[in-house]
């Protein structure tokens, strides 16, 4: 490093100086970053400064010291200086980049936006009352682009509008109905572009995690490999007690089911048994009862049939007299 900067012999001592302190720093930080601090208030960024003074450490340095300082550094870390344009400045920390990237957003806070601004994300104005009173309101959110009336002396927005999409420059007239209904675009503060830990550059876009549902993916990937390992009979110190316990489980099952004489078992086997005859008992009983009645009605269905073979042999002697009748004639 020293024999780099002695090559920028036109430099001034003090940047020279400059470079090699940040050079030190980076050397005895375990995680560096490139921050953007655009339109973010000297009394902010002071105010950021205090509150995270124990978690990180913000320099403020012209582009040029921190690209020569970056490129100064390890090889791996050069490629951090590619993140070092507009109003930057370096961060160093020994949190790793996700929290660090977790802190900044947190120590955001909302603010108008101005005039002549990119919108910064999708401006969308809901439908419903608002709490304006009835006068040149309603004209101003027409004239803003807004539909909105008076309905039952109050300042209704008739429908769903997107006032401003993201990247379209705000106009003066949104800028001013965006502060009349205090709708806060921007969130001002620190943005993270870049850092490095451990070999790797880290981009802000995968720095950017929902903490809640990594962590309810984490559980049920644990919960499922937990499972499978069960099943497969995978032995680790966090599951051979299940394991044990589910096989002494289908053990017991299986003892019961077949009567295995067990002596440890005996008094679930007799019990099986005992259930076991009750409900055989129990449906013989219920066979015997329902055999009865078919008995009664068996009794009863050849007297009848006895009858009508009596009623037709009857019918066919008369028929036959009355034949026999009719040769006398």
């Amino acid at each position: 490093m020293a024999a780099d900067i002695k090559r920028t012999a036109h430099l001034p001592a003090w940047k020279i100086k400059e470079v090699e302190t940040l050079v030190e720093k980076i050397r005895q930080n375990r995680v560096i970053g490139v921050v953007g601090v655009r339109d973010l208030p000297a009394v902010d960024l002071q105010q950021m400064r205090n509150d995270l003074r124990d978690r990180i450490e913000i320099r403020m340095v012209r582009n040029t010291i921190a690209k020569k300082a970056l490129r100064g550094s390890a090889p791996e870390i050069e490629r951090l200086a590619d993140f070092v344009e507009d109003q930057s400045a370096l961060i160093f920390s020994n949190e790793n980049p996700f929290k660090l990237y977790s802190m900044l957003e947190k120590s955001k806070r909302p603010m108008l936006i101005k005039t002549g601004s990119k919108s910064p994300k999708d401006i969308i104005i809901e439908p419903g009352e608002t709490t304006f009173s009835p006068g040149p309101m309603v004209g101003k959110l027409q004239a803003a682009g807004i539909p909105a009336a008076i309905k039952s002396g109050k300042v209704v927005i008739n429908q769903q509008v997107t006032l401003v999409k993201e990247g379209q420059v705000v106009s003066t007239k949104v800028a001013d109905i965006l502060k009349d209904m205090d709708i806060f675009p921007r969130s001002v503060g620190i943005d993270l572009r870049g850092a490095y830990e451990g070999g790797l550059i880290f981009h802000a876009k995968d720095l950017s995690l929902d903490l809640e549902k990594l962590l309810s993916q984490f559980g049920s990937a644990s919960a499922k490999a937990f499972n499978l390992a069960i099943e497969v009979g995978y032995a680790t110190s966090q599951t051979v007690i299940p394991m044990l316990q589910m096989a002494q489980t289908k053990a017991t099952s299986l003892v019961i089911k077949l009567g295995i004489p067990v002596p440890s078992m005996m008094e679930f086997v007799l019990s099986k048994a005992a259930a076991d005859a009750m409900a055989i008992d129990s449906l013989m009983s219920g066979a015997k009862s329902s055999d009865q009645a078919p008995l009664s009605i068996d009794v009863q269905v050849p007297k009848a049939k006895e009858k009508q073979d009596a009623e037709k042999k009857d019918a066919e002697e008369d028929a036959g007299v009355e034949g026999l009748g009719a040769l006398f004639e």
